[in-house]
């Protein structure tokens, strides 16, 4: 019998390290820890509207990838295999969905501090919006390991 709330559990587990790490890069850039703030201010603003453009594409393929490629994961790989082994795969994938966006949510922070400008945040924020909805419940793994 597979324990859907364990492993709800150590997804949720991850994610809580995620956070936190994310958190911590906040704490380390407000207190000038890391000195990014004001890094990328000698840019032209050419350069600055391509990396502007560049995270607006890589937050929205990267959330695009992290919920429809698990999705499609799911239904071409994971419900594929049997027993436990589909648990060990389901587990991975759904980490790499929350440490695909974990980087990106990271991404941004270092953008918004580089830049000083919001829209750093805002694919930050994006991020940790999508990663929101990565979370199952022991019913939700129920029902994607399709049990």
């Amino acid at each position: 019998m597979i324990d859907c709330k364990k492993i709800s559990r150590d997804i949720r587990v991850v994610y809580a390290v995620l956070s936190v790490i994310i958190l911590v890069l906040v704490v380390l850039c407000e207190c000038n820890v890391v000195p990014i703030e004001g890094m990328l201010l000698g840019i032209d603003p050419g350069t600055m509207y391509v990396l502007e453009v560049g995270m607006l594409f890589s937050v929205g393929l990267g959330i695009l990838a992290a919920l429809k490629g698990f999705n499609w994961c799911l239904l071409h790989k994971v419900h594929g295999v049997e027993g436990e082994r589909r648990v060990r795969l389901y587990v991975m994938l759904s980490n790499v969905r929350n440490c695909l966006l974990g980087v990106l949510a990271a991404m941004g922070i270092v953008c918004y501090y580089g830049a000083l400008e919001n829209w750093g945040l805002y694919y930050a924020l994006a991020a940790l919006v999508a990663s929101l909805f990565c979370l199952p419940s022991s019913e939700g793994v129920k029902i994607e390991l399709g049990m």
